[in-house]
């Protein structure tokens, strides 16, 4: 059987379960089907099929930095999908879970927080902030979080335990 011996329903039914194997972190079963069936669904489908392409970009790119640790294509994929989707906070999640596999926290921070103003009550945001966890406010707000000052005053403020 060749790509082309099953319908873009089809291909698009397996899209949705790749989507759903990746929010199960089953990126290897996933990336696969992402691979085979997205670039026809995205260049030959009509107008809902290539939504559909366009909205599963970020989940084909979480894949591509957990399996392949190609990061630069993964963020690529996830910018994708955030510029068409960019009213839903789920794929700033995955663009943020990219930079977090990519020990980016600056900028999975950024789009975690951009998320939660898209979607304040996420639970799924929550328990990733939970997960990394929060830096405490700055002392000193007029000074960076890199200032001498604000960086010994973070140290007595909340010593770590050894």
């Amino acid at each position: 059987m060749n790509d082309y011996d099953i319908s873009l329903g089809a291909m698009r039914d397996r899209i949705t379960e790749a989507v759903s194997w990746t929010r199960q972190e089953q990126y290897d079963e996933a990336i696969g089907v992402f691979e085979k069936y997205l670039p026809i669904l995205s260049s030959e489908g009509d107008l809902q099929d290539k939504r559909v392409a366009a909205a599963s970009f970020s989940y084909y790119g979480i894949c591509i930095a957990m399996v392949n640790h190609k990061y630069a294509d993964a963020i690529k994929y996830c910018n994708l999908s955030v510029k068409a989707n960019f009213l839903d906070p789920e794929h700033r999640i995955n663009l943020a879970l990219v930079y977090l596999e990519r020990d980016d926290r600056k900028n999975a921070v950024q789009h975690l927080e951009a998320g939660l103003r898209l979607e304040p009550s996420s639970k799924r945001i929550h328990r990733i902030f939970r997960d990394i966890g929060q830096r405490k406010a700055v002392m000193f707000t007029f000074l960076s979080r890199r200032n001498p000052i604000n960086q010994w005053f973070g140290k007595i403020r909340e010593p770590k335990a050894h």
